[in-house]
């Protein structure tokens, strides 16, 4: 058996017997099925297909989200509203069918709030402020290459792209610096894994791209919609008058074995 060039040789016959009005058509759904893209998706519905056989222990709903996301594996994304009071839902064994039923029984305590699957990753938003303009993770970035990089380089990459779009006067002349973090070997968030190169994305876009592509993470915003940043044009993601940057955690769902 030709194991190396099987499935391209599956292709060339199916194409090979239909006729030349149709193998444009035939092409583009065979490139839909194999694209790495539609097996990512693929992936992350059968999780959320699965049968739920856990109770998240957190007091709040966020944590709640963070819990179910970190057992099953789930690349998330959560952009949470901080609220006064945040009650999280009491729940019990089998009271959710599939990890989705968990998801949307967990987040009845915040109505506005949905949980929706784009490229392969679960996002959790407040559809009063998803689609804000004040909401930074709305804001579009040309371009951003990652090669070989951990998370901890994709974040300082990503902030600081951030930051030459909203102020490219500041960069006119290029930039000196760097930035310097120590961590265990066996942290998740070191592992060189992320490459890839986006272009006119929006940030969630990029942090969704980050956590799919080191594939052992969530991550996760506050947006204070009450608040603006002190210099910026864009909702607060901590409850104080003081933010002047940019903040959001990306946390993994566990810390690798020891090889």
């Amino acid at each position: 058996m030709d194991t190396g060039n099987s499935g391209t040789g599956w292709c060339n016959r199916i194409v090979s017997q239909v006729n030349e009005r149709n193998w444009k058509r035939l092409w583009i759904v065979l490139v839909l099925i194999l694209a790495p893209g539609g097996v990512v998706a693929q992936e992350v519905e059968a999780k959320l297909a699965q049968r739920a056989d856990f109770v998240p222990a957190a007091q709040t709903v966020r944590e709640q989200l963070v819990e179910v996301a970190q057992h099953y594996k789930i690349p998330m994304g959560i952009e949470w509203v901080l609220r006064p009071e945040e009650k999280a839902v009491k729940l019990s064994a089998g009271e959710a069918p599939t990890v989705l039923a968990l998801l949307n029984l967990i987040l009845q305590a915040t109505p506005p709030c949905s949980v929706n699957v784009r490229n392969g990753v679960v996002n959790v938003s407040d559809s009063r402020y998803a689609v804000d303009s004040r909401n930074f993770l709305n804001l579009r970035i040309d371009e951003l290459t990652l090669t070989k990089a951990n998370v901890y380089d994709a974040n300082f990459e990503l902030r600081l792209r951030i930051n030459m779009t909203l102020h490219p006067e500041r960069y006119a002349g290029g930039w000196n610096g760097g930035y310097g973090y120590g961590v265990s070997d066996k942290d998740a968030l070191a592992i060189n894994n992320i490459s890839f190169t986006a272009k006119d994305s929006t940030v969630r876009d990029l942090l969704d791209r980050i956590v799919l592509a080191n594939g052992n993470a969530l991550w996760v915003v506050n947006l204070v919609p009450a608040r603006m940043m002190k210099k910026e044009p864009f909702f607060a993601q901590f409850d104080s008058d003081q933010e002047m940057n940019f903040s959001w955690t990306i946390t993994p769902f566990n810390t690798p074995s020891p090889q």
